[in-house]
């Protein structure tokens, strides 16, 4: 149903995602893009169309201190809850809904069903249907320098080869 990738290099960081939302008779493509600037904050979401509500009303505070980890692990991911629960987006155990969120450099795999949130140090990261499409397409081109167009050939390569992603592919950066 989707694939977001994100790809950091130095200290820019693009996530590209696909626009495809099925069901299991039909697939169509969305309006509106999986994947946003919001401030400080890229993020992209797959699974559940609850994304459309965090890319709309959700604001965030802007990072604070020098410890992002410590910001994101904290205040951040309890601003997340408090918004979960007053839009009604479902965190229950069968929830199939994530993100991909980035700010300041740093990459951070989310999980409604747990309320995880964990920080990776690789260079790139992808999710949804086509996510493992995507990985091996980043890992094939480790060496390519354009990490712009490794996330959007990332996201071409789950389009070509998942039956539940489709385009067009939408890219941010920051």
């Amino acid at each position: 149903m989707t694939c977001i990738a994100v790809v950091r290099k130095e200290d820019k960081i693009y996530m590209s995602g696909e626009r495809g939302v099925s069901d299991d008779d039909m697939m169509l493509a969305s309006a509106t893009p999986k994947v946003w600037q919001l401030g400080p904050y890229i993020m992209g979401y797959a699974g559940s169309m609850d994304g459309e509500r965090i890319r709309h009303n959700f604001r965030p505070s802007l990072p604070s201190g020098n410890n992002i980890q410590k910001f994101m692990y904290t205040k951040f991911i309890k601003e997340l809850r408090d918004f979960y629960q007053d839009w009604w987006v479902d965190v229950s155990k069968d929830s199939d809904f994530g993100m991909i969120i980035c700010v300041k450099g740093e990459i951070f795999e989310h999980n409604a069903a747990d309320m995880s949130l964990t920080q990776y140090n690789n260079e790139y990261l992808a999710m949804g249907s086509g996510g493992s499409y995507a990985m091996g397409y980043l890992y094939a081109t480790e060496n390519q320098k354009d990490a712009r167009k490794r996330s959007i050939g990332a996201v071409a390569s789950a389009i070509k080869f998942s039956t539940s992603c489709m385009g067009p592919i939408d890219t941010v950066s920051i």
